[in-house]
């Protein structure tokens, strides 16, 4: 398994929220293996994309984690994680990290990865189930919640 080929999406992932939201995530330095089934912390967003190699990115956070990425990245005040707007601005985090992953892979391995557009959901104790497919998680704390991303390539983990 070529590790970076995981490890670049939470790179992405840190450097990305910081940019934009000026917002720092402890940890987020280690994968571990999913098995099987995933359970969202609150809202969760998953974009795929397809090259040389076929996989996903799923970004899920804590609700007080998606408030506050709405909130102050479009200026409003949202209290509902349910909202469009809120839900729309998470599912564009993943399209930013995403893009900014797969260029970084498309660069140094010729990969030829393009994104689809992403899904976004919420719920309590919601279930991300996606038979055959082994991934790897890295979580995260910041100030107003946690964050996991959960990387899976077609072919697995090696």
């Amino acid at each position: 398994m070529d590790i970076d080929l995981y490890q670049i999406f939470g790179t992405s992932t840190k450097n990305i929220i910081k940019e934009m939201l000026d917002l720092d995530i402890k940890g987020m330095d280690s994968l571990k293996e999913e098995p099987g089934e995933i359970h969202s912390m609150g809202v969760s967003s998953i974009i795929t994309f397809a090259g040389t190699r076929k996989g996903r990115l799923l970004i899920d956070m804590e609700p007080g984690l998606a408030l506050y990425v709405a909130n102050t990245l479009l200026g409003e005040e949202y209290d509902n994680i349910k909202n469009q707007m809120v839900l729309s601005t998470v599912s564009e985090i993943n399209n930013i990290v995403s893009g900014d992953a797969v260029t970084q892979l498309n660069n140094s391995y010729s990969m030829r990865l393009r994104l689809a557009p992403p899904i976004v959901f919420t719920g309590q104790d919601v279930i991300i189930s996606i038979p055959k497919i082994s991934s790897l998680s890295s979580w995260g704390d910041t100030d107003y919640g946690r964050i996991r991303i959960n990387i899976a390539w077609e072919g697995g983990n090696s």
